[in-house]
């Protein structure tokens, strides 16, 4: 079977409501306490607490989720608490990825909850001495409608923890939901304010040291020499240690460690990779893009359309190098134990966590506790583990607590990459109808760079955003082009199919101006007839598509004429045949420097459980898009050039634009939205770029 990112995902703690780990033993039931499963707890003082099994890093799960389970047993949120799960036997997948989580959760949680309250019906209704069906739940209390009688959770907790769960409990329908679809404030919003929400940064333990890794500048490279007698001359220094990964330094701060870790004087031994650079893997890609590659969808015979086309349309887009830059780096405290080893990091893969810390010490994997508090970004970099893994070597080496953290210089040149790639795109033209279509990729492979093998899924995988090009285009040809590459590469928001979808909506709007027509009714006839289509390995709800595209043309105006040195771009994608984004760009170019003055955004994600959180991923992902604009890694000498934000190139606050959004109302199964805003966003720009100034951009980062 081909493996995918989202198979991977799956089988690595990411998974959907198929891949989500719970038990429901045989233990004697606690009267004190309603527990349906592993999910859910209802206490006698009628207070329901959830549990989280996915990490919080801005995205609002720890809002979205716990709403779903107060719906459905009927709780008033202000009686709603939550606990972050950890792994064990009740959580063996607590993987966060794919953008996945309200998905993967909204069945189990719903079924859970939906438990927990026909239980607490029938407890009131064996004490009334009435049929279970004449009673309803909600608002933390039982009711019966005939006699207006009425007993609160808390009260019915004991007899109702006796009962059997029932297995297919009946579900609200969304006619019914008091609570989801309603903005709700986040639920660590106020302590995220006041400072006491707990961050990997603000763990502190009795006696523990901080440790900062002085790291190789080449990757792959690895310490010959240093000078330990220095570094342990500076204030606070307790310890020099040799890792895997560099020369720790332990002190009685970061800064500390910081400071002595410069002060080492590392003689390093850069390896076979020190002549590395992107401008020469830049014309290898270029190379790879001019030849024939690996076929990833044909439909047709598209080479015999290209040849016989009247006309035809050509170009090349260049994609960058891409570095998460989380606003916090990566940390991680370790304490190892003679029975055990207790770990605290900010991460997407806790399971994945344990397991790797319990092979490299050498214990089983129940007796490594891995503790989650929120994550200040994730994007795909904490999906690897390897921050954690070295603060657990750390820590076993100096037999004491040890909290690792890296700098932002660490963080930036120490990344798992979003590779560069390259898109050679050909169509034909016959009177304004699109004839044929290639689509060619040209980049390293992230899912051969993360599993560390090859397999069959790698073509799929890396054409994603290219394959599923809904547009019906009767002979059509999309290939990879693999490039080998020592780089580490990571899934990154949006992984292949920002690149893919840039390359493609940019060249959507390229032959819409070939043939003369307006980019909005080119695409729409392109769609063809609403209805569901089968695309590549994806089903694509196109009327879906559609009406996206139509609501985000008619909120920006497109109709009428751009104020004067304006231009209006648009551009859609329907991520992963789950969630339906179409953006509209608004932009200018004042003192030669691009201005975004606009982005409408319309978005179908199915039930909209928290708008105003789904509202939050929207603008994050928008701003991230706008970020990839202008940022970029770039290799001299097998070194990373940029050291921090400043050189990175990433949006600022200063540039900041209007977002308005707008949610498409669905009682289709909620979808996620995580990362489907940021795909269209670079197209749509460039697009407004090209209206504005008359010239096309397809290599990026913007100068």
């Amino acid at each position: 079977m081909a493996t995918t990112r989202r198979d991977f995902l799956k089988l690595a703690g990411a998974g959907t409501a198929l891949a989500v780990g719970f038990r429901v033993d045989g233990r004697a039931p606690d009267a004190a306490v309603l527990r349906p499963d592993a999910w859910l707890r209802v206490t006698r003082d009628g207070r329901a607490t959830v549990t989280v099994g996915k990490s919080e890093m801005g995205q609002g799960v720890r809002t979205a989720l716990p709403m779903i389970a107060a719906e459905e047993l009927g709780v008033p949120w202000s009686q709603v608490d939550l606990v972050q799960a950890e792994p064990g036997p009740d959580f063996k997948d607590l993987g966060t990825g794919g953008s996945n989580s309200i998905e993967g959760l909204w069945q189990p949680l719903r079924r859970s909850a939906a438990a927990a309250r026909e239980m607490l019906i029938a407890a009131a209704a064996a004490q009334w001495g009435v049929a279970p069906a004449s009673c309803q739940a909600g608002q933390g209390a039982v009711r019966h409608g005939a006699t207006g009688r009425s007993l609160a959770y808390g009260r019915l907790v004991s007899a109702a923890a006796r009962l059997p769960v029932p297995k297919d409990p009946p579900l609200k329908p969304a006619s019914a939901y008091q609570l989801l679809g309603k903005p709700t404030p986040r639920y660590d919003g106020p302590r995220i304010v006041d400072g006491s929400a707990r961050y990997g940064l603000d763990i502190k333990l009795p006696g523990m040291h901080y440790a900062v890794v002085a790291r190789c500048p080449v990757m792959g490279g690895k310490a010959k020499s240093w000078n330990a007698a220095k570094a342990m001359g500076q204030p606070g220094v307790r310890a020099v240690v040799p890792l895997r990964t560099g020369v720790a330094v332990l002190a009685d701060s970061t800064y500390q460690a910081m400071t002595a870790a410069a002060a080492l004087e590392v003689v390093w031994d850069e390896g076979p990779l020190a002549g590395f650079s992107s401008e020469t893997f830049r014309a290898r890609l270029e190379q790879l893009a001019a030849m024939p590659g690996q076929p990833a969808r044909t439909e047709g015979d598209a080479a015999r359309a290209l040849a016989a086309a009247p006309s035809r349309v050509t170009a090349q887009y260049v994609f960058p190098w891409q570095a998460h830059a989380t606003l916090e780096p990566p940390n991680c405290v370790a304490h190892v134990r003679g029975d055990g080893c207790e770990i605290w990091t900010g991460c997407q893969l806790p399971n994945e966590v344990q397991s790797l810390v319990a092979r490299l010490l050498g214990l089983p994997p129940e007796t490594v506790r891995v503790h989650v508090p929120l994550l200040g970004g994730g994007f795909g970099r904490r999906l690897s583990s390897d921050y954690a893994v070295e603060a657990a070597e750390l820590a076993r080496a100096v037999k004491g607590p040890v909290q690792v953290v890296w700098t932002r210089q660490d963080d930036i040149q120490n990344d798992l990459y979003h590779p560069m790639s390259v898109h050679r795109l050909e169509a034909g033209l016959d009177h304004g109808v699109v004839t044929g279509w290639l689509h060619r990729v040209a980049a390293p492979s992230i899912l051969l760079s993360w599993e560390g093998h090859r397999s069959p899924g790698i073509v799929t995988e890396e054409t994603n955003g290219a394959t599923d090009v809904p547009y019906g285009i009767g002979n059509l040809r999309v290939e990879f082009a693999e490039a080998a590459c020592h780089v580490p590469l990571g899934w990154w928001r949006g992984v292949e199919s920002v690149s893919n979808v840039f390359a493609r909506e940019c060249f959507m709007d390229e032959l819409a101006a070939a043939a003369g027509r307006d980019p909005l009714a080119f695409r729409l006839d392109l769609l063809g007839d609403p209805g569901i289509r089968q695309v590549a390995n994806k089903r694509v709800d196109i009327g879906r598509l559609q009406r996206v595209l139509r609501l985000a043309a008619d909120r920006a105006d497109w109709g009428k004429p751009a104020a004067p040195g304006r231009g209006r771009g648009i551009a859609c994608h329907a991520y992963d045949g789950r969630t339906y984004v179409a953006h509209v760009a608004e932009v200018s170019v004042e003192a030669g420097k691009l201005r975004v003055h606009r982005v409408v955004a319309a978005v179908d994600c199915g039930l909209v459980l928290n708008p105003s959180g789904a509202e939050g991923q929207v603008e994050s992902g928008i701003t991230w898009g706008l970020s990839a604009l202008r940022s970029a890694i770039t290799f001299k000498d097998g070194r990373v050039q940029q050291k921090s934000f400043n050189d990175l190139g990433v949006w600022e606050m200063g540039d900041a634009t209007r977002i308005d959004i707008h949610l498409v109302p669905s009682r289709e199964p909620p979808t996620g939205i995580g990362e489907p805003p940021v795909p269209p966003l670079i197209p749509a720009v460039l697009n407004a770029l090209h209206a504005a100034t008359g010239k096309r951009t397809r290599t990026l980062p913007i100068a």
